[in-house]
């Protein structure tokens, strides 16, 4: 495993990290303990360090799980989560009142088990929100007070993601960055970059439509969120990968490989955290890190097909 320096906040985080989303068991699709587990077990042994969740994964489910696995390791983990999506009064709706993020920060802590985070998250505001005065106060109390050791927002657009390093405040930010949506490229990397902001590459492989198991027909149960995907968005994303792929023209690289080192080639970015559920993608993930086949010249090609095909330009889940 390789090691990245996580921006200005001077943490060394493995640079493929184990993104906690699905364990959380409610998202994509049922889990089991056991497997949850194992997959972190497998992660750890082979160099990980950087394990990213959020709350509302599973209803603190997610949370949970790191928490329990971490017992005895915790000094040698570095632990992000984030808040903003309150699940605990009926439903689910997004909420960054100060006194609403201070008592899910505690409830994060309990579950976690831990007396600190690492890294606390806003969970994926919106422009409008993130453009408000006093958003990130109370992170900088939580902070003060010695319970979030730094904190970034997790982002959706490059006009959010913008907007977060523009504000001066935040430590890290986590953003949408994969081989069919290379926004940040241009448009982030240089300025993060500048202002020494950490970069988390979320849904590096694009939710899993990356790993070639899928196919624009592929349905998917109502306990996976991919499940509102619509026929359409799939199809797109299918030609938009098929002509990446036919540019490359080598079955040298797996394409959970290409999708990783693609990501990981870049300067820019501190971590990509993948999804895993079981100790078999934790171990196909890691493959990205600890033995690269992409060439340079290959990532070039990636990067011109992108940028001169119009396919690209379109077919987000938001702009």
């Amino acid at each position: 495993m390789k090691y990245r320096t996580l921006g200005r906040t001077g943490l060394s985080v493995s640079e493929i990290g184990f993104g906690a989303w699905a364990i959380g068991g409610t998202s994509y699709g049922p889990t089991r303990d056991e497997d949850s587990l194992d997959a972190l077990e497998a992660a750890w042994e082979h160099g990980v360090n950087f394990f990213d969740t959020a709350d509302t994964y599973g209803h603190g489910h997610s949370e949970e799980l790191i928490g329990r696995f971490l017992k005895g390791k915790r000094d040698q983990a570095v632990i992000a989560t984030k808040a903003g999506w309150d699940f605990y009064h009926g439903g689910s709706r997004q909420n960054f009142d100060p006194d609403y993020i201070r008592f899910a920060c505690g409830e994060s802590l309990r579950r976690l088990a831990t007396d600190r985070i690492d890294l606390y998250q806003l969970h994926n505001p919106r422009l409008e929100i993130l453009e408000q005065g006093g958003l990130f106060q109370v992170l900088e109390e939580l902070k003060r007070e010695g319970k979030v050791r730094y904190y970034g927002v997790s982002v959706h657009t490059p006009a959010e993601a913008l907007a977060v390093i523009r504000s001066g405040k935040a430590d890290t930010l986590q953003l949408i960055f994969n081989l069919i949506d290379q926004r940040p490229v241009l448009e982030v990397f240089p300025e993060a970059v500048e202002k020494n902001i950490g970069i988390i590459a979320r849904e590096p492989l694009a939710c899993g439509f990356l790993t070639g198991k899928y196919s624009g027909v592929s349905a998917f149960p109502k306990t996976d969120h991919r499940n509102g995907w619509s026929r359409e968005k799939k199809e797109l994303d299918l030609q938009k990968l098929s002509r990446l792929r036919a540019s490359l023209k080598t079955e040298r690289v797996s394409p959970v490989e290409e999708a990783l080192e693609f990501v990981l080639s870049f300067e820019a970015v501190s971590a990509a955290i993948p999804g895993a559920k079981t100790r078999l993608q934790v171990l196909q993930n890691l493959k990205a890190s600890e033995d690269p086949k992409l060439r340079i010249e290959e990532i070039s090609v990636l990067r011109r097909v992108y940028e001169s095909d119009e396919i690209f330009k379109t077919g987000f889940y938001r702009n």
